[in-house]
């Protein structure tokens, strides 16, 4: 089809306007208002000659969350770089924070926002969900070949699903089964307390208990939290150095101070501080998730999402956070069939939020 007249399509369609505003940034696109619960659409991927289901956005845009006034500017700023002739009916939000009676608070950005203003401001329609119930929402939609098996197991198909993953905080939310659908409900995992079960977390928690009255889950298993984690593991083998347990060669002379940094240089193997903290991350991190499939009864399944894990694949396989799931001697059995998803898909908050649109503009 060719471009105007693809554009004319677009302008005789209606569009609704989905995000998913986490604390570091803002992911924006529109989708039709109609699909009839399909969000994905066959198109042929050139460079491999077959056809691949995409979703069906348009308009996609990352914005920085951070730095900016509220959530209503940042909607407003989208809307501002994007051709005026789209029919947007209304707006679908996730977002990072407890959204209770379409109301939120975005704890790691300090901004509240209310349905109903957000709606008058903008002259349309606006739901608000949590991110991670728009990430639970997804899933029973999503794409097989953008799911990949860390483990693979047998699910209990009358039993919830969790879904959970590290961002700029540490999300979760539950997918309850009923007859003919599924239920997503939110909670707040990252704030409930951060366990230890070695002298390794002894020692970080410790560490962290200098700085925070309550380690959180957040506090060590989040983008930030693996800065921290990576400063408290230095001054760990600082003092195993000190008594001769750790080479002091293997401490760097200046610590890297992102996310992407200590990531990258685990990855590459060039750093034994990098590697051996994100190896505790994933420990850590199976930990939480086999604490909470215990909680929750999520026999149905673990999907991981979020910005983090997919970039840390490798890392994720090498069996440290399989470890840290099965750490737990009585319940090994119970733990052991539970099969465990990544979500390799950008777009799939995105997508839940669009499903939520679908299931609740009646409301």
């Amino acid at each position: 089809m060719p471009v105007n007249d693809e554009r004319i399509a677009a302008m005789n369609k209606a569009w609704i306007l989905v995000a998913d505003i986490g604390g570091t940034n803002g992911r924006f696109a529109l989708v039709p208002a109609e699909v009839n619960g399909n969000l994905y659409e066959p198109m042929l991927v050139a460079s491999e000659g077959h056809l691949e289901n995409k979703p069906m956005c348009q308009q996609a845009l990352t914005l920085a969350s951070k730095g900016a006034p509220s959530v209503l500017a940042l909607v407003q700023q989208y809307l501002a770089l994007i051709p005026t002739d789209f029919k947007i009916i209304g707006a679908s939000l996730a977002l990072a924070g407890p959204v209770i009676n379409q109301q939120v608070h975005l704890i790691n950005l300090g901004w509240s926002a209310c349905a109903s203003q957000l709606s008058a401001a903008l002259n349309m329609p606006v739901l608000l969900l949590n991110d991670f119930v728009a990430y639970a929402n997804s899933v029973p939609a999503l794409d097989p070949k953008q799911l990949l098996t860390v483990r693979a197991g047998e699910a209990v198909t009358s039993a919830p699903i969790l879904v959970l993953g590290p961002g700029t905080g540490f999300g979760a939310a539950v997918l309850h089964p009923m007859k003919q659908h599924f239920v997503p409900v939110g909670c707040e995992a990252g704030h409930i307390c951060l366990a230890a079960t070695n002298a390794e977390q002894d020692a970080l928690l410790l560490h962290a208990r200098r700085q925070v009255s309550v380690v959180n889950v957040e506090y060590f298993l989040s983008g930030p939290g693996l800065v921290r984690l990576y400063q408290a593991m230095a001054e760990l083998m600082l003092r195993e150095a000190q008594s001769g347990e750790t080479p002091i060669n293997a401490i760097p002379a200046s610590l890297l101070d992102s996310p992407a940094a200590i990531t990258e240089a685990a990855l590459a193997g060039n750093s034994v501080l990098a590697i051996r903290t994100l190896r505790c991350f994933c420990y850590w991190l199976g930990q939480v998730v086999s604490d909470l499939v215990l909680a929750h009864g999520a026999l149905g399944g673990v999907v991981l999402c979020g910005g983090i894990l997919p970039k840390i694949v490798p890392l994720i396989k090498q069996g440290e956070f399989i470890n840290g799931v099965m750490a737990k001697d009585d319940v090994r059995h119970y733990l052991q069939p539970v099969p465990i998803q990544l979500a390799l898909n950008s777009d799939t908050a995105l997508i839940g939020a669009a499903l939520w649109w679908q299931q609740h503009q009646l409301e």
